[in-house]
């Protein structure tokens, strides 16, 4: 993708064709669509032709000139130089191996069609500090985090269903190799100190969580040869990893190394602030002096782990539109990654589909702050884009069976169930919507039974979880239980029913038949309509075996295609499985809630 610079103004002029000028109307083919990236930011696609370039033309009314802004070499282009909610639209020429010119696609609006956008909100991190380390001599300063504010980080992320990625894994989307989860997030650490490889990546497997760890790799040669020698780190205001610290770390999985630069994480040294150019620098010149940065970054990280690094953040977040270019031009990277607000907004928005010379490369990442919660950056980056109108909220709740399937293989948010497993999609969709609680950070327990007091709570933060302010006497739920407030609000809106003397057997194991009740209740309710036209249970070969009391609930679940048959049979005595609780509440959120 190219803007108009002098060679393309010469070379339509040659052509006879002025930036500018009315195109001929001809009947062409379509643009698919215009989307909206974000607030600055719109992106074409359209099914290109191997070995065929394209003009793209915009015009402000459609009835004024298309000024011609650029070319693509694949199926997209990315035109920053509109704001939403400008109106403008485009025609796209393709001109082939030969210097034919081919037919003018017909006029498209920006906002046509618009694509699904994947976002991606990037946070900075740098040490991680306990109070021993304190008493030995390491500096807490403002960036540092105690490791147990970061595990409440952590915390927040699994309670409320991100996913953390890496800039490996966005990398690979960018490709087309894989999609994106819903609310991905970056942990992004700067440096290389050793706090993380102490007090950060312990956490981290605990929780199962990945990071990108963006070393200074002149600071951890410093350290190796140090020890090599027979040093020591003891009392250093700052240590940093070993090269063999950081190898650990990588094949563990849970980390992805990355570079803050070689030897150029230095303020103001001779006028040059960290990787940014300095004033009257040619081009010629800061090109050279990225690509040896780079070549010295890369036979560190790629020597010691044989994956060459291919994202850098820039140091103290210095950067421009131009470094941006040149290093990406002149190195190996192919994500760089700045400081807050970097490409006009806090999180990080990418049109599905579109092209890799499409996609922006910069990174937004604010810095977390000791004393500011990843909540509080999270709710912010949300609030200020979802203010410019240009993007919209994450629609986790209407993902699509085969979308949890496809996401849930690469990111699957448990160890304990495999990407590829008949229900891990649909153990993400309940993850990614904070349905269903892990039974421990990272497992899921999915051929655990379930209880009447898991399906209580689970509907009750389907409904909000709202205050209860009265309801039956339930003598076998425990005051200050962790289903107290759900069996109570479950019984008072006749979700679950008593079974006599005021009591709901909380931790009985629930039956498949049960559970369509449950959610048929659940369903009337909310003023869903509930009658079956035709749903017929003779399919299954036991479907005699279906309690009276339960045969309404069973017909509508079956007819809704949330109750589905096992190996001929319905199987509505059996006991559930988390599993199967997880994939009838998609089911159930996908066509009924």
């Amino acid at each position: 993708m190219r803007k108009l610079t002098a060679w393309a103004l010469g070379f339509l002029l040659a052509l006879g064709m002025a930036p500018g000028v009315a195109l001929a109307e001809e009947k062409g083919w379509s643009v698919e669509s215009a989307s909206w990236q974000d607030q600055s930011n719109l992106v074409l696609t359209w099914q290109a032709q191997e070995g065929v370039t394209y003009e793209v033309y915009r015009s402000n009314t459609g009835e004024d000139a298309y000024e011609f802004i650029g070319t693509s070499s694949s199926g997209s282009y990315r035109d920053d130089e509109v704001w939403w909610p400008y109106t403008c639209f485009y025609k796209v020429r393709p001109v082939y191996a030969s210097g034919e010119r081919g037919a003018l696609s017909e006029p498209i609006e920006s906002g046509e069609n618009q694509q699904s956008v994947s976002k991606v909100t990037v946070l900075m991190y740098h040490n991680f500090i306990t109070e021993e380390d304190i008493q030995s001599g390491v500096e807490f300063e403002e960036y540092s985090l105690d490791p147990e504010d970061f595990r409440e980080d952590l915390e927040y992320f699994r309670e409320n269903g991100y996913t953390t990625i890496t800039s490996a894994d966005l990398i690979d989307y960018i490709d087309g190799k894989k999609p994106l989860p819903k609310k991905a997030v970056i942990v992004s650490i700067d440096d290389g100190t050793w706090g993380v490889y102490k007090n950060c990546w312990p956490l981290l497997k605990e929780y199962g969580a990945k990071a990108d760890f963006n070393i200074i790799g002149e600071n951890v040669d410093e350290t190796w040869y140090l020890l090599r020698d027979g040093g020591s780190r003891d009392g250093q205001s700052a240590p940093y990893c070993t090269w063999e610290e950081l190898v650990e770390m990588q094949e563990s999985g849970e980390v992805n190394l990355c570079s803050h630069t070689y030897g150029l994480h230095r303020y103001n040294v001779d006028g040059r602030i960290g990787a940014s150019m300095m004033e009257g620098e040619s081009v010629e010149s800061y090109a050279s002096l990225v690509a040896e940065d780079y070549r010295l970054s890369d036979s560190c990280i790629g020597g010691w782990t044989g994956v060459s690094p291919t994202t850098m953040a820039y140091p103290y977040s210095k950067r421009s539109t131009t470094t941006d270019e040149i290093l990406l031009a002149s190195t190996g990277y192919q994500i760089l990654m700045g400081g807050q607000s970097a490409r006009g907004t806090e999180s990080n928005y990418f049109v599905d589909g579109a092209s890799p010379e499409s996609q922006l490369r910069i990174m937004s990442r604010p810095c977390r702050m000791d004393g500011h919660p990843a909540q509080e950056y999270l709710e912010a980056a949300d609030a200020a884009d979802l203010a410019t109108g240009a993007v919209a909220a994450e629609d986790t709740a209407g993902l699509t069976e085969e979308e949890c399937a496809e996401i849930a293989l690469w990111y699957s948010p448990f160890a304990d169930v495999a990407g590829d497993a008949w229900y891990a999609g649909s153990a993400y969709y309940t993850y990614a919507n904070s349905l269903i609680s892990g039974t421990s950070p990272t497992t899921f327990s999915p051929e655990e039974v379930t209880s009447r007091a898991m399906v209580a709570t689970v509907l009750y933060r389907m409904e909000g979880s709202p205050d209860i302010s009265g309801g039956p006497t339930l003598s076998d739920v425990p005051a200050g239980s962790w289903y107290e407030q759900s069996m109570a609000w479950a019984a008072e809106n006749g979700v679950i029913t008593g079974v006599g003397d005021g009591r709901v057997q909380p931790e009985r194991g629930i039956t498949r038949e049960e559970m369509a009740t449950v959610l048929y209740r659940y369903a009337s309710a909310r003023g869903v309509d509930t009658s079956v036209a035709d749903s017929s249970l003779g399919v299954f070969n036991d479907a005699d075996a279906v309690s009276s009391w339960a045969e309404d609930a069973v017909r509508w679940a079956v007819g809704e295609g949330i109750l589905r048959g096992i190996e001929g049979g319905i199987a509505p005595q059996n006991s559930l499985t988390r599993a199967e609780m997880a994939t009838m509440l998609m089911r159930f959120s996908q066509t009924s809630a």
